[in-house]
């Protein structure tokens, strides 16, 4: 549902409210590294979401340290004042499209020092290879079932047969960008990478609405055939608590 939900979005130029400036005191102990500051500034503001400090978040401008932290919440920008030991910081916050857009890209090649972004990213790349599991297992029950069902099921398998080939490119593509080190671009892989990256009218908004489709109907279908509801439940709830938990609870920000 929310690689559904962020294809329909990728319609819409999603554009980040104005930055919230303020300042508060913030001492400077003598000889402290500039890491030693920015890690001070993460705690201080709570910005696990950006951990690890990566170097090119630590910079200077006219001899002051400045720090420039992006995460999935959006950004802070802080600029250490030394004389009279403030921090200046100008935040950014990240619509809710652009939050959600951040976690589908969010996969196990993505090292936080968050632990619940760090779990967020192990889950989401167990559902990308699960909805390659789910398209392949699709066309084999298609085959053998050709012709059969009323019409929630006829909706479901057109829907999933219009939608196998930009579920093919997109899939392809987002192993690619999340294991850029499994294999070589190329020109093949390079246009469709690009093609997972458009915004606007294109296959992305079409697979999205697909896809939400596909997960309504596929529940729909759970549900009336009657068969293991005790542990499809269990399982959809199991799913609901970890990745809606995750979800909501880091888009609160900092843990208290």
């Amino acid at each position: 549902m929310l690689y559904g939900v962020v294809g329909i979005a990728a319609l819409f130029d999603a554009r980040p409210a104005p930055p919230v400036v303020w300042e508060q005191p913030f001492a400077v102990p003598p000889n402290q590294t500039d890491r030693q500051q920015a890690d001070r500034v993460v705690r201080l503001l709570g910005l696990s979401l950006a951990t690890p400090v990566h170097d090119f978040a630590i910079g200077h401008d006219a001899g002051r340290l400045v720090l420039d932290f992006y995460h999935a919440n959006g950004r802070h920008k802080v600029t250490v004042l030394e004389n009279p030991g403030r921090l200046r910081v100008e935040r950014t916050r990240a619509t809710l499209w652009q939050y959600l857009a951040t976690l589908h890209v969010t996969t196990a090649a993505f090292h936080s020092g968050d632990w619940r972004m760090q779990l967020w990213a192990w889950w989401n790349e167990f559902a990308m290879w699960c909805l390659a599991v789910m398209a392949a297992s699709g066309v084999w029950i298609w085959w053998g079932r050709r012709g059969t069902g009323g019409t929630l099921r006829r909706v479901h398998r057109y829907t999933a047969l219009g939608a196998l080939a930009p579920l093919a490119v997109y899939q392809i593509s987002a192993v690619q960008m999340a294991h850029r080190g499994w294999l070589n671009a190329g020109p093949v892989l390079g246009a469709l990478d690009r093609i997972h990256r458009l915004r606007g009218i294109g296959f992305s908004p079409l697979l999205g609405a697909a896809l939400v489709v596909l997960g309504a109907t596929g529940l729909c279908l759970w549900w009336k055939l009657g068969r293991e509801r005790r542990l499809g439940a269990v399982l959809l709830a199991f799913g609901l608590m970890v990745a809606g938990g995750l979800i909501c609870w880091m888009r609160q920000g900092a843990v208290n």
